[in-house]
């Protein structure tokens, strides 16, 4: 039997769409060690995200992914927001110690990302570039 990561998502949108799509997947297209646990999706418009965290079986929706980034349960933050929410969300999130998965592009410009990923070996994790 696989463990469970805890996972925080921002986004609802198209990309949210198709990350909730693919963490449901997992199972079927390896057998991975770890499962995802769908805590929690994040974005602006509350009835989006009442309707996403219904339709994909996010377990809950919050308009502040701040919460999220503090959450313990959560072990990785999915940032599939707008481009310009990319960089101080993710920070955070490795600041607090999570996995960090961010949708393209990673930052807003070149300084922008290696900002990005001077935070994520900073604070100890290994930064997939």
């Amino acid at each position: 039997m696989a463990d469970t990561i805890g996972v925080a998502m921002l986004g609802h949108a198209f990309m949210g769409k198709a990350h909730s799509r693919a963490f449901h997947e997992v199972a079927y297209l390896a057998q991975p060690t770890l499962r995802p646990d769908l805590i929690s999706v994040s974005g602006r418009n509350r009835e989006a995200l009442e309707a996403m965290q219904h339709r994909y079986g996010w377990a809950e929706a919050t308009t502040d992914w701040r919460e999220q980034v503090a959450d313990p349960r959560v072990g990785l933050f999915d940032n599939g927001g707008p481009n310009a929410l990319h960089a101080e969300p993710s920070i955070e999130a490795v600041r607090n110690g999570k996995h960090v998965l961010c949708e393209k592009p990673l930052g807003m410009d070149a300084a922008e990302s290696h900002r990005m990923w001077a935070e994520a070996a900073q604070a100890g994790g290994r930064p997939v570039v």
